[in-house]
């Protein structure tokens, strides 16, 4: 839970962008720096996961995103944000595909892997409950002190990754076969390609993540202030979006679990293209209450991506890499579309920016019905 909890998430669009006077395209610019340098690092981050071990991964990742965190608090010019953002970039991709893989694999070493998509529901459900807390209290501090600069929010989050890292290391992993590098990494494409369902899945993912990271990455701050709601209200807004969410994420354990995993992926996407076209339509602030549409899907889309991906892969070795390769091709996907986002909204406005956006991010849906389907479902 510490390495996901990422207390300035409410604000991160407000605190770059304006209060370190970054402006909305310069922001656009260090998120792909972001997502570019995770796309690099997350191969290669899986491969260290399925050889070396997920504990150790998962501890330098909470080390790389606690620096990246400290960084961002000191930052006040470009280069010092995009060399921070690399820094964070390093955390997510060694987090990405090492704790799913670590929670499935200890299962599945009790024969208990048809349980893995209630535990993964509950992991999601008290990670969405603890950040809705933290960014509870980050509000408070905000509205005591009479201040718009939640800087406090990025020492608070390194804080809780340095904590990420003894409970890491405080993990315990159940033996496993350890293949070479080369093995693991043509295993996971072979994986990739040959595996019925397994691209098709990933281009569906790529499309949502998309969706889910610009509401809140991109357009969260820009939708709030335009509603006229003030900054130390943004963490209470996202807060209650986290409950939403949690809610999701617990009840899907038990849908997933009835083979249901389809009718949840018709669902999120249309969901997510309704809060969009109230984002674009509507400037009051009742355009708060669409993210909880948001949270709901932000809830459950881990959950099926990993219980699915998990159940499609036949390897504990490869595992985490097949993971990491579908978090890349996500990330890799977004990185040019943070870009697009942060140019459109500060040359053609929120509206026109959010309508241009959504349209380039639901391009990877398209593929979705050309590639292999018939991948297993999870559940017993």
């Amino acid at each position: 839970m510490a390495t996901r909890t990422l207390l300035f998430a409410p604000y991160i669009q407000h605190f770059m962008a304006h209060v370190r006077d970054m402006g909305d395209a310069n922001y656009g610019k260090i998120q792909s720096i972001y997502y570019l340098t995770t796309v690099a690092l997350e191969v290669p981050s899986g491969v260290v996961a399925d050889r070396l071990g997920r504990r150790w991964t998962l501890a330098i990742g909470a080390l790389g995103a606690a620096l990246g965190s400290f960084g961002c608090a000191m930052a006040h010019d470009f280069m010092t944000f995009a060399c921070s953002e690399v820094l964070f970039a390093v955390g997510t991709a060694f987090i990405s595909g090492a704790d799913s893989a670590l929670l499935y694999d200890s299962l599945a070493a009790q024969g208990r892997q048809h349980e893995y998509p209630r535990a993964e529901a509950a992991a999601q459900a008290i990670w969405l409950v603890t950040s809705a807390i933290g960014f509870l209290c980050i509000d408070l501090f905000l509205w005591s002190g009479d201040t718009v600069d939640p800087t406090i929010a990025f020492w608070a989050s390194g804080v809780m990754m340095l904590f990420g890292v003894g409970c890491a290391l405080a993990m315990r992993e159940p033996p496993r076969q350890r293949l070479t590098t080369r093995q693991i990494t043509t295993g996971a494409m072979r994986d990739v390609f040959k595996l019925p369902g397994v691209l098709r899945l990933i281009a569906y993912s790529v499309g949502l993540f998309a969706l889910l990271r610009m509401a809140i990455v991109m357009f969260f701050n820009p939708a709030l202030k335009g509603s006229g709601l003030p900054v130390h209200l943004f963490g209470t807004v996202l807060a209650v979006v986290n409950i939403v969410g949690a809610f999701a994420a617990w009840k899907a354990g038990s849908v997933l679990q009835g083979r249901r995993a389809r009718s949840l992926m018709i669902a999120m996407p249309i969901a997510m293209i309704v809060m969009f076209l109230g984002l674009g339509m509507s400037n009051s602030l009742g355009m708060a209450a669409l993210f909880c549409l948001q949270g709901a899907v932000f809830g459950v889309y881990p959950l099926v991506m990993r219980t699915e991906l998990n159940a499609m892969v036949p390897s504990a070795d490869r595992r985490a890499t097949v993971l990491s390769i579908e978090s890349l091709s996500c990330r890799l996907a977004f990185a040019p579309i943070a870009a697009l986002a942060g140019w459109s909204v500060e040359s053609l406005g929120f509206g026109v920016g959010v309508a241009l956006s959504v349209g380039v991010a639901c391009l990877p849906f398209l593929l979705v019905p050309f590639l292999r389907r018939h991948g297993p479902v999870a559940g017993p």
